[in-house]
């Protein structure tokens, strides 16, 4: 034992260890201090070599931390090792000692401390030693070209930069994808967006890449693709780019990025979820040029919540408590400036805060990019849709900038509310929104000046206009009833008296029969809201012959009374689905006749029967009655120039189809309902018709990439309705779903991620399909532990479900993951729980195959008999008739096979350490014969395995392939060579004469085993 071991300090092989242990440490302070304590213990041993290892460790882990700076020290001292005895670093090290220079260059930089004369005199000293290297200059001509970059001189800049780019490429060039990240920012410093995307391709494509590309090109390429148009690839660079340089110390330069991108493109909530995750970092004494770049990010968005009004809201706690929006945008302005004054002193120019300054004034670039992520809306009402006026026929639109009084602005408005009204226009509501915010301008309230209260002067005569009052009274009273506000009832009935005191007897029929709906809303008696139907309908008819509304307002009446009395009767506990579609055959046969298409006709009415009657014959079993019904209401409202009504049915119809198989038809109709719903205003419909096209889509091949599209559309709407949570969650499902199936497993990820919380409390069978598309996605990203986990919670859900089958595949799909992430003990719990399952289930082939994966996790783990045991349960459960038993027959003959050659193979290795250290001949004469055994067993087996798949025919060549190959290898062991030959050359013969492109795909692998076992005879 050493003195230091007695000492209790750490031996040579313990730091050595350590310095193994700390390379894979996450990056960070934590990894930055162990790697300071091993250089300590290091030199404590006196051992040089040892002291090398630690600087290098510790100045790897600077780099790669806000630590960069503190990376000058070790790397001098290494220096000072090198210069005593250069000979003393192998070529490893050399390497290594000489690649460091470019960090220490670059680390310079970034620390407004150093001054420029240190940098010129450490840029001359490392040109000086690569050239005495025999390195090229390319590195040497990029530091002095970051160099006069950063400090503002463009003509050096310029010149080195051209310079790095023509100069050859050698061992100590930056790596292509670094070098790339660089070119491309000098352009887009210079403007040219084309160019810099051009230059980034590469990087973006996955060409090129290394631990920190292509996560910094993804953040610097945002802004440029939205400027350029290229949306789609800005939303997928930011969902992909964040998840990589997310909690990544060295990237924090990468999140002010895309903190900041999101503060351009109507992401401000997005963006302060992201501020909220790194807000740890804004107080950080670390590297101040990677401070200064996140804080740029974070004043954009800050700058932007305070011109949308929320300055006071909370954002994240800095300097020692939470602070709002307002004071922390205060408290990083000076910050932020007072750093970039730092770089700016050392460099003798006003660069840097030229660069913060033009940051900080930019203008957002888009009202909105929806990104599919959720995100916590910011506080406020949300904006309402633009009313787009609706031509008249005559009319005359005002000049531009034409003068118009108040009164005259008014009454346009109500015109354009009147007759988009009259329509059933869905930007109806809007248009009244603008008069009453235009009445309350005019002066055409009672006191207090608020437009809601104009339908209480109307009853007092105090208006000039008592028609308008009780319109906006009528707006006041339907929001209400949207809104579900007590209060409807009681404006419905003034409303109503307002319309009869203005001479409007129509409109006051419909108003009574808003007043039976609002009491069905507030539970009332059903004696009373029977009451109040049949005095709506009779209101109606008593309407003046004449009156061009007046069918229309009998037809509303006694839908109305239809619906009213199957509602009654479903709270009486009588369903009464039969009598329901009698009265709705009544009502089509009573007003089909009336189908005007000027407003006053019925259309739409006889359009909400059939929908009606199309959801009664569906869930009555029958869905061509369902369809034809769909279809026909849709048919009604296109034909009297309402195409938007045409938008639900539509939908409707699509689901509907979708559910039977009919893909092609759903797929009509559905696109069918997004053309209609072109004028829809109100979000929710925005978003479902969307969504169901969505959904459509991604049933079919190939067609996943537009239903990604439409899903990111509809959860966008669906967050303006303020439904995340509901349909919004599910939105980003099936998006998240679509993007996994195109490949765009990190985008898919990180939108589930976000939305798993609401899915969850979607029932249990959400649950567990979001889970399983979450962990399918991890999977593909690599992340098996991560998609392990998703997998096993899914199970723990699914189990209690009446049929196991689900648990089951959960529960093997775990255990994949398991496996595939090194964590055997836990992957065998997981496929022994799957094989009990797929026992239950009675599912022989899922069984056989669990079975098999468990056996060769045995065999891993030191136990071939329980893992030959295992085979042979699953090839018990796989005996019977049909090919696809036939097939995991085969397959299992051939991995038992295997199991037992693995097995063999391994132990003639120790077989030969042993004789090699003098063990008795006799022993391994005897082990020999042994293995004989084995060997003879395996080409059984694997004769047993060919002869199944050659019964199985084109589709098994490939495997039949592999079985030949490993029983010619094994019969060569047994001193067999002629017999493997010519298993081989039949093979070979056989496949070639298929001439087939599966058979001249294994002849290669044939071919070479021969002439391999043929070349040891």
């Amino acid at each position: 034992m050493t003195t230091a071991e007695h000492a209790g300090r750490p031996g040579p092989e313990d730091i050595r260890r350590a310095l193994w242990e700390n390379e894979s440490a996450p990056n960070g302070l934590l990894r930055n201090a162990r790697a300071e304590e091993l250089v300590t213990a290091a030199e404590a041993t006196g051992d040089r070599d040892l002291l090398r290892q630690a600087l290098f460790g510790l100045i790897r882990a600077y780099e790669y931390s806000t630590e960069r700076g503190k990376m000058l020290v070790p790397f001098a001292r290494l220096m000072q090792e090198w210069d005593r005895d250069p000979s003393a670093f192998d070529g490893a090290d050399t390497h290594t000692f000489h690649w460091m220079f470019k960090w220490v260059s670059s680390g310079m930089l970034t620390l407004p401390e150093i001054p420029l004369a240190t940098m010129e005199q450490w840029l001359g000293e490392m040109e000086r030693r690569y050239r005495m290297a025999g390195y090229s200059e390319r590195a040497v001509r990029q530091a002095e070209f970051e160099l006069a970059e950063e400090t503002g001189d463009t003509e050096r800049a310029a010149r080195a930069f051209a310079a790095w780019t023509v100069a050859e490429r050698d061992r100590m060039a930056n790596c292509h994808a670094c070098e790339l990240g660089g070119q491309g920012h000098y352009r887009l410093s210079q403007g040219q967006d084309d160019e810099a995307l051009r230059t980034w391709a590469p990087v973006l494509d996955g060409s090129a890449g290394c631990m920190e590309e292509p996560h910094r090109v993804l953040a610097k390429s945002l802004l440029p693709l939205v400027r350029t148009g290229r949306l789609d690839d800005a939303r997928a660079h930011h969902l992909r780019g964040y998840r990589m340089a997310r909690g990544n110390e060295s990237l924090l330069p990468s999140i002010g990025l895309h903190i900041e991108f999101c503060a351009l493109t109507g992401n401000e909530g997005r963006g302060l979820e992201i501020l909220s995750e790194h807000a740890a970092h804004l107080a950080s004494e670390g590297n101040p040029w990677a401070r200064l770049e996140l804080l740029t990010g974070v004043l954009v968005l800050t700058r932007r919540l305070l011109e949308l009004g929320v300055g006071e809201q909370p954002a994240v706690a800095y300097a020692g408590r939470q602070r709002t929006v307002r004071e922390l945008h205060e408290l990083l302005t000076a910050e932020a400036t007072g750093i970039a004054a730092r770089f700016d002193e050392r460099n003798g120019s006003d660069v840097v805060s030229g660069r913060l300054k033009h940051r900080l004034e930019r203008e957002p670039l888009l009202a909105g990019l929806p990104l599919g992520v959720r995100a916590a809306r910011l506080p406020g009402p949300p904006t309402p849709a633009p009313v787009v006026p609706v031509p008249r026929g005559g009319d005359q639109a005002a000049a531009p900038g034409a003068s118009a009084s108040p009164a005259q602005l008014l009454a346009e408005a109500v015109a354009e509310a009147r007759e988009l009204r009259a329509q059933g226009h869905p930007r109806a509501t809007a248009a009244w929104d603008r008069v009453e915010a235009l009445a309350s301008q005019a002066g055409e309230t009672t006191e207090g000046g608020e437009a809601a209260q104009a339908g209480e002067a109307a009853e007092g005569g105090e208006t000039a206009d008592p028609l308008l009052a009780a319109d906006l009274l009528d707006h006041r009273a339907i929001r209400a009833g949207r809104a579900g506000d007590e209060s409807a009832r009681e404006l419905f009935e003034r409303t109503a008296a307002a319309y009869r005191a203005a001479g409007e007897p129509s409109r006051a029929a419909l108003a009574e029969m808003r007043v039976a709906t609002a009491a069905v809303g507030a539970g009332a008696e059903p004696e009373e809201i029977r009451d109040l139907t049949a005095a709506a309908a009779a209101s109606a008819q008593a309407l003046d012959p004449a009156d061009p509304t007046r069918t229309r307002r009998i037809a509303t009446a006694a839908l109305l009374k239809i619906k009213i009395d199957a509602a009654l009767r479903h709270d009486e506990e009588d369903h009464g689905d039969a009598r329901l579609e009698a009265d709705l055959a009544v009502f089509t046969e009573q007003f089909g006749r009336d189908t005007g298409g000027d407003g006053n006709g019925v259309d739409d009415l006889l359009a909400e029967a059939d929908r009606i009657r199309a959801d009664l014959a569906w869930r009555s079993g029958d869905a061509d009655t369902a369809d034809e019904l769909l279809a026909l209401a849709a048919r009604r409202v296109i034909a009297s120039c309402h195409p938007w009504n045409a938008a639900e049915p539509l939908s409707r119809r699509a689901r509907l189809l979708m559910r039977l198989g009919r893909l092609d038809d759903a797929e009509e109709a559905a696109r069918a309902a997004v053309t209609h719903g072109a004028e829809l205003v109100d979000p929710h419909e925005l978003g479902a018709v969307r969504l169901t096209l969505a959904e459509v889509l991604y049933q079919r091949d190939g067609e996943e990439a537009e239903a990604a599209q439409y899903a990111l559309e509809a959860a966008h709407w669906f967050d303006a309705a303020g439904d995340s949570a509901g349909a919004g969650a599910y939105a980003r499902l099936v998006l998240a779903q679509a993007l996994g199936e195109t490949g765009r497993s990190a985008e898919a990820a990180e939108v589930l991620e976000s939305a798993l919380p609401d899915l969850l409390e979607h029932g249990d069978e959400q649950a567990v399909r979001a889970r399983d598309t979450l962990a399918r996605n991890l999977r593909a990203l690599g992340d098996r532990r991560a998609a392990a986990e998703q997998y096993l919670l899914a199970a723990e859900v699914a189990k209690g479900w009446e049929h196991p089958g689900a648990h089951a595949q959960l529960a093997t799909l775990a255990a994949e993951c398991l496996s595939g992430a090194g964590l055997r003990d836990e992957a065998v719990a997981a496929y022994q729980r799957a094989v009990e399952l797929w026992e239950s289930v009675g599912d022989p082939v899922s069984l056989a195959r669990a079975l098999r994966s468990l056996a060769w996790l045995e065999m891993r783990g030191g136990d071939p008999a329980a893992a030959k045991e295992l085979m042979a349960r699953a090839l018990t459960a796989v005996e019977g008739e049909g090919a696809e038993l036939l097939v995991e027959r085969a397959r299992t003959w051939a991995q038992t096979a295997e199991l037992i050659l693995d097995e063999l193979y391994a132990e003639d290795g120790e077989e030969a350490e042993d004789t090699a250290d003098g063990e008795d001949v006799g022993e391994a004469r005897q082990d020999t014969a042994a293995a004989a055994e084995a060997r003879r067993e395996a080409v059984l087996l694997l004769e047993r395995a060919e002869a199944a798949f050659a019964a199985l025919g084109a589709g098994a060549l490939d495997e039949r392939a592999r079985c030949a190959v490993q029983a010619a290898w094994a019969e060569q062991g047994l001193g067999r060579t002629d017999a493997a030959t010519a298993r081989l050359r039949s093979l070979i013969d056989e496949f070639g004469a298929l001439d087939t492109e599966e058979s001249r795909g294994c002849l290669p692998q044939l071919e070479h085993t021969l002439e391999q076992i043929g070349g040891r005879a």
